[in-house]
């Protein structure tokens, strides 16, 4: 069959007319928007079962079936023939309408990372579309090497948000123990080896890390990364995200 004649037709004797296998399920393409799956579940279905869009591209897409819902001519426009009444049809467009009006512009919250997304070779990750494209999932390849990786919205917001909440910022300019880090940490080491006090070698503990601390430079001034995590700016705060085929995730915070 040639493609070029629009799917659920055929040429017949010179003329345009239904193809019955193919007008069947454009029917049913219809029936199944008004039941209220998405778009994307009636490629799925079609595609689980094996019916074919054309013999050079036999996949249905969530882009084809809204193309379908929305083409006119099966409801007799441009002298077509007549495949979904008038009213079956614009009952589609109203449901349409009403299902993704108001959230045509609306952003997924996972969009503000799409930016820091990167391979593990370094090349920066961008969307693409798969057949069985999920409208709650990034579909990632890499614009350098084309390896590939499929991570759910959820599931990347969670590890980022791990990680952000266990993030401490590295010290900068160095770090030079003092004569009072070394005594403490030889007394905590003493202290372990011998625990017959366990509550002095705490206080030891903590003495040590704030002896640790204080000898880190000063850092120099720079974005608050901490204040923009508390603030759940994750797009200011993250540097790039590394997303492997496996879906690990590694944040590299500013």
């Amino acid at each position: 069959m040639n493609r070029k004649v629009l799917y659920g037709y055929q040429i017949e004797d010179g003329k345009l007319v239904p193809q019955p296998q193919e007008a069947a399920v454009v029917s049913r393409i219809f029936a199944l928007c008004l039941e209220g799956k998405f778009q994307w579940e009636i490629s799925d279905i079609l595609n689980a079962e094996g019916i074919q869009y054309s013999p050079d591209c036999p996949a249905w897409t969530k882009f084809k079936i809204s193309l379908t819902l929305r083409n006119q001519r099966y409801a007799g426009a441009d002298g077509y023939p007549v495949l979904i009444g008038s009213e079956t049809f614009q009952s589609v467009q109203t449901f349409l309408q009403k299902k993704w009006g108001k959230h045509v512009h609306r952003e997924r919250p996972v969009s503000v990372l799409r930016e820091t997304l990167r391979c593990p070779c370094g090349g920066r990750l961008k969307r693409w579309f798969s057949s069985v494209h999920r409208p709650d999932t990034l579909y990632l390849r890499c614009a350098e090497c084309g390896g590939e990786a499929i991570i759910p919205d959820a599931e990347l917001l969670a590890e980022v948000e791990r990680q952000a909440a266990e993030y401490t910022p590295p010290a900068e300019g160095g770090y030079t123990p003092s004569e009072d880090t070394v005594r403490l940490t030889n007394a905590i080491n003493r202290g372990l080896e011998r625990p017959e006090h366990p509550e002095d070698v705490v206080a030891l503990i903590l003495r040590g890390i704030s002896a640790r601390y204080a000898c880190f430079e000063a850092p120099a001034a720079s974005p608050d990364t901490q204040r923009l995590i508390r603030e759940k700016a994750y797009a200011q705060a993250i540097k790039y995200i590394t997303i492997t085929a496996e879906n690990a995730v590694t944040v590299t915070f500013k």
